[in-house]
Order: structure tokens, then C-alpha cells, then sequence
């Protein structure tokens, strides 16, 4: 119970890697804010956590891309839980669409979800974790994070963005005892991915347990040493080829 009396905020908590975190978490003895949209998800993990592990949990209601939403979710947390020790940036959306037909408030709703919503959820809880001179953020990347291709521009860009916040980030809040850090999953075999592209062999992709593994050793005491950098959580997975998205997209 090496979390027992800390508390957790998992984004994007009701299904795929997030789920699995947030029960993961709660099994090292962690109190957890499940966030999301979906109650109905939410609900389903916080009787999961409190029926097999005892702890606290409680499910918040929030559009992570809006800041008063993400205020909002912070202060029910740290009253209901306590101020937040743990927070998992993970919610996120892909767009798959040729750059020259992508609009504007498409290339706006995936930064506003994939990179401003860390950025927002880091404000409310950084002070806080600076006055306890302890704190552990972890920011969900991609296998894009790295590199470029074609039909997922906004997501991409907002990916490699994660990395350069992260960094910056963790680096900064050294001397405050925060550990920031970021994991950048390949394939992974969630809804998420079965809505976007219908069709897609996922049986050699990563599961959200594997990814959520990874997470949460990094919060653990045991990762102390690590902070300011971004893990690569690839397993055997390659990135879906534009030759199979073209195929499956005009299908």
C-alpha cells in the first residue's frame, strides 16, 4: 500500500488505459477522482476500486478542454478527497483527416483536449504540490510523439507538444520535490481506436493494462529517480500505416 493517504486525479479514468490506471492506483492504496464525460464509466470504475480495494474514490463530471470545467473538478476533489498528489493527464483525441480538409476548430478541439487540458489541470494542482514540496504528474503521449506522418496533424503536433511541456515542466519543479514525466504508448488495443478506424487487426496491440503498468511505476516511490524525461512504451507495436488507415477510411 505503498499510496495509502495520497490522492489521484486520472483524466480520460472510464475506459482503456485510463480505467486500468485509476484501479491500479487504487490497488497501492490510493483515494481517486475518476474524470471524465461519461458517468455511467465513471461509476463502473469508482464501485470497482471501492468494492475490491476499500479506498476512496468518487466520479467528477468534466470537459477537460474547458479550464472552468478543470477549476471546477480540482476544487471537488481536494474537497471531497483532499488536495491532489497524483495527477494522470490522459484523456485525449485523434483526428484522422488530410491536413487541407481539417478546420480549424477540429485542429482547436484536439489541442484543447490533448495538450491545454494538461496545461490547465497543472496550474490548479502545482501550487499545492509545491507548498508540499511533493507530487507526481504523469502526461500521456503516443508513439506520434516523435515522429511525423501523414492524415493526423493535430494530433501529432499536440503529441510532440506533451514532450517539450513535460520536459519543461519536470525540470522546473525539481527543486519542489514534483516529479513530472510523460509516457508515450504505441498501439494500444482500446475503443477509442476501434471507433476512430472500424476494422482494424488490434491482436498483437498493446493492452491498457501494459500501458497503465508503466504509469504506475512511475508513480511509485521505487521511480524517485526519474523525472523530466518521457518513456517509450512501444511492446512490439508499430504505428497503424497510412497504408491500412487509407484503405480502412475509404472502405
Amino acid at each position: 500500500m505503498e499510496l495509502k493517504g495520497k490522492v489521484a486525479l486520472v483524466t480520460g479514468g472510464g475506459r482503456g488505459i485510463g480505467r486500468e490506471t485509476a484501479i491500479l492506483l487504487a490497488s497501492h492504496g490510493a483515494d481517486v477522482a475518476v474524470c471524465a464525460r461519461s458517468k455511467e464509466e465513471c461509476d463502473e470504475v469508482v464501485q470497482t476500486i471501492t468494492g475490491k480495494y476499500g479506498t476512496k474514490a468518487m466520479t467528477v463530471l468534466c470537459d477537460v478542454g474547458n479550464v472552468e470545467e478543470v477549476k471546477r473538478t480540482v476544487k471537488d476533489v481536494s474537497d471531497h478527497l483532499g488536495k491532489i498528489d497524483i495527477l494522470i493527464n490522459n484523456a485525449g483525441v485523434m483526428l484522422l483527416k488530410p491536413f487541407v480538409e481539417t478546420t480549424i476548430e477540429e485542429w482547436n478541439w484536439v489541442h484543447d483536449i490533448n495538450l491545454n487540458a494538461p496545461f490547465y489541470f497543472c496550474k490548479e494542482v502545482v501550487p499545492d504540490m509545491m507548498t508540499k514540496k511533493d507530487g507526481v504528474i504523469i502526461n500521456v503521449g503516443s508513439i506520434w510523439s516523435t515522429k511525423g506522418g501523414p492524415n493526423r496533424n493535430p494530433y501529432i503536433t499536440s503529441k510532440h507538444a506533451i514532450i517539450g511541456f513535460t520536459k519543461a515542466l519536470g525540470e522546473e519543479l525539481k527543486p519542489n520535490g514534483i516529479r513530472v514525466n510523460a509516457v508515450c504508448p504505441g498501439p494500444v488495443d482500446t475503443r477509442m481506436m476501434h471507433e476512430i478506424v472500424p476494422g482494424l487487426d488490434t491482436s498483437s496491440w498493446l493492452k491498457p493494462i501494459d500501458i497503465a503498468n508503466v504509469i504506475v511505476d512511475l508513480v511509485l516511490p521505487k521511480s524517485v529517480a526519474i523525472t523530466a524525461t518521457s518513456i517509450e512504451a512501444f511492446g512490439a507495436g508499430q504505428p497503424v500505416s497510412v497504408s491500412q488507415t487509407n484503405a480502412l477510411l475509404t472502405k
